[in-house]
């Protein structure tokens, strides 16, 4: 009898084993009692229950959270296997958690749906344009302009090395009449953590609060480094001494034009590398620099610094420009000169040279009429006694009228 109540007892219990395992199929239940929980101003604690009718004995979940900042932000996915989990994101344009039961070891078990848990956009703002500058060492000044019907305007911070009710206040704050625009803070600040930052005021009969999140050496900017301009080789030369803040972090932009342009004209270097740019004595010089940060130490750069002036401006010097017309013009005119003076003492320098030819005509042509004269002669000495006469041509008698007239006796008194 008991051996059988045994054999049933073990055939009962496998069959029950068996049923559960073969029925662990489908969906896992979703997380069950899903809380926040606010223990400050700028964290959340998402809290939730294991799913109910689940046997954990059997079945071992864990919980994949995803985090969307804002409606267009990318989920941000996390896994794990407790129930509790904590975050302090930038909640002023709203953040949504969504959990879900996952599966671990669970059979042929697969993801629950998800819950949603959202944290609105805050739609009122006490201020606009809203920036902090951190620009040495623990102080940083913070800027915004009040909105309109913004009245008392507190600033508060708090950063994850405080404790979670710990607030720091500011102590001194910045006015436009009696609008108060800015904070000055100044103390134990973290250089590559977050930074919270809350504002409390009223408009109207509303209290509202707007909190912003920044890492301060995300938001550099120190104070203009100092800039030296000297002539070196009618070239200009730039350098400038780095902020004392910040160790070796910064690089130099420089930015400069002349009096013959209104345009600024950019030159890059490090710290310890000068920058030599195109002189021109007639001209003045407007120079200025700033302190850019190197990326290993930050994001970030100062203003502009002062202009630095160097050199005066000077009337043109037209002497090279008339030299470059004058030279020209004086020489064409010696050419035009010298071509006329040759032509006329041309046949004095340049005689004309006989062509050989024509002189061998000629002396062949005297030649020829002495050979004829000498010919004549002899005909006229060998005909004998014939009589050559030579007639020469007589010259013509010029007949000249001329009448003399005798005077008159005078008559006799």
């Amino acid at each position: 009898m008991d051996l059988s109540f045994r054999v049933l007892f073990l055939v009962t219990c496998c069959w029950t084993a068996f049923s559960l395992v073969s029925s662990e199929t489908g969906a896992l239940p979703l997380p069950s009692d899903v809380y926040l929980q606010f223990p400050n101003d700028f964290c959340v604690n998402l809290t939730w229950s294991p799913p109910e009718k689940l046997n954990s004995s059997t079945c071992s979940v864990q919980y994949h959270i995803t985090v969307t900042a804002g409606q267009a932000g990318e989920p941000v996915p996390r896994t794990q296997e407790s129930t509790h989990y904590q975050d302090c994101p930038d909640m002023e344009n709203g953040v949504t958690y969504a959990v879900r039961t996952q599966p671990k070891s669970c059979g042929n078990r697969t993801d629950s749906k998800e819950v949603f848990k959202p944290i609105p956009h805050r739609t009122e703002k006490l201020v606009k344009e809203f920036k902090c500058f951190y620009y040495m060492p623990g102080a940083m000044n913070c800027t915004w302009r009040p909105t309109d019907g913004t009245r008392d305007l507190q600033l508060y911070y708090w950063d994850e090395q405080m404790e979670m009710k710990a607030l720091g206040s500011c102590g001194l704050y910045f006015y436009s009449g009696e609008d108060k625009t800015g904070c000055h803070l100044h103390g134990k600040l973290p250089d590559f953590t977050k930074i919270y930052i809350l504002l409390n005021g009223t408009r109207g009969p509303s209290t509202l609060k707007n909190t912003f999140l920044l890492v301060p050496r995300d938001n550099l900017k120190p104070p203009p480094p100092n800039l030296s301009v000297s002539e070196e080789r009618h070239m200009l030369r730039l350098h400038c001494t780095p902020p004392d803040v910040f160790g070796d972090c910064w690089k130099c932009t420089y930015r400069y034009r002349s009096s013959r342009s209104s345009d600024w004209q950019e030159k890059y270097s490090s710290l310890d590398t000068p920058v030599h740019i195109p002189y021109n004595r007639h001209s003045r010089y407007e120079v200025q620099v700033m302190a850019v940060s190197k990326d290993i130490c930050g994001i970030g750069a100062s203003d502009w610094s002062k202009v630095t002036s160097f050199g005066e401006e000077q009337p043109a010097d037209w002497s090279s420009h008339m030299a470059l017309i004058a030279i020209p013009v004086v020489v064409i005119a010696c050419v035009i000169l010298f071509l006329l003076f040759f032509k006329k003492v041309r046949v004095l320098i340049l005689p004309q040279i006989p062509d050989p030819m024509q002189l061998i005509k000629e002396l062949i042509n005297s030649k020829e009429e002495e050979s004829n004269l000498a010919e004549n002669k002899t005909v006229l000495q060998g005909k004998g006694s014939e009589k050559q006469v030579l007639c020469i041509p007589e010259e013509p008698e010029v007949c000249v009228n001329v009448r003399v007239e005798e005077p008159e006796p005078a008559a006799d008194l």
